[in-house]
């Protein structure tokens, strides 16, 4: 059975779009996982991604919160590869968010851009630079939510085929109706799978 999996995973390594993340640091845990719809057998969304994260943020790397619950999200990713830039890709996105802090219940959903570059000066053990912006005002937040604002930034080295390791920053911004409210502000360590 071992044998089979292993096989598996080697034959299906060259077609590899699906996503398996874990960023961590002192304080907060991060895991997110992203399947390839084309993989899933639908073929007419080639480039789609279906997601999940739970963010376990502590609240040392928080503005304002006292007591906080993980931030849940679910996504939908579209992503092509820029053909006048070689080795860049977009992607465009839409996510649901939900939490609890101090007693106040955060939900919001957020529209974004992602890109991934990967970088043209090493060919043996590639680099990748990438980034994410989303933004839910007012009418896309709900319960006590007021906006949300995520930025993210990371820096990639790919040591195997098909796995990455990552240094990256995050700042998650999600003021409420009476304050202004920064859920998660930090640098992480990570690593991602594709598969």
């Amino acid at each position: 059975m071992k044998k089979i999996l292993l096989g598996a995973l080697i034959s299906t390594a060259s077609f590899a779009a699906n996503q398996a993340e874990l960023n961590v640091n002192n304080h907060d845990l991060e895991g997110q996982v992203r399947l390839d719809m084309k993989q899933m057998g639908f073929s007419s969304l080639e480039g789609s991604y279906v997601g999940a994260r739970i963010l376990n943020g502590d609240e040392s790397n928080s503005d304002r919160i006292n007591n906080t619950d993980p931030m849940m999200e679910v996504s939908y990713m579209v992503q092509r590869q820029v053909e006048e830039v070689s080795g860049l890709a977009i992607a465009l996105g839409i996510k649901g968010e939900y939490t609890k802090f101090d007693g106040e219940k955060y939900a919001a959903i957020p529209l974004g851009i992602e890109a991934d570059m990967k970088l043209p000066f090493v060919d043996f053990m590639p680099f990748y630079v990438g980034g994410a912006l989303y933004y839910a005002p007012s009418v896309l937040s709900f319960k006590d939510a007021d906006d949300y604002f995520e930025t993210r930034i990371h820096f990639d080295v790919v040591p195997i085929q098909n796995g990455r390791i990552e240094i990256g920053y995050r700042m998650i911004d999600t003021d409420v109706k009476n304050r202004d409210v920064t859920y998660n502000d930090a640098w992480y360590l990570g690593m991602r799978l594709d598969f």
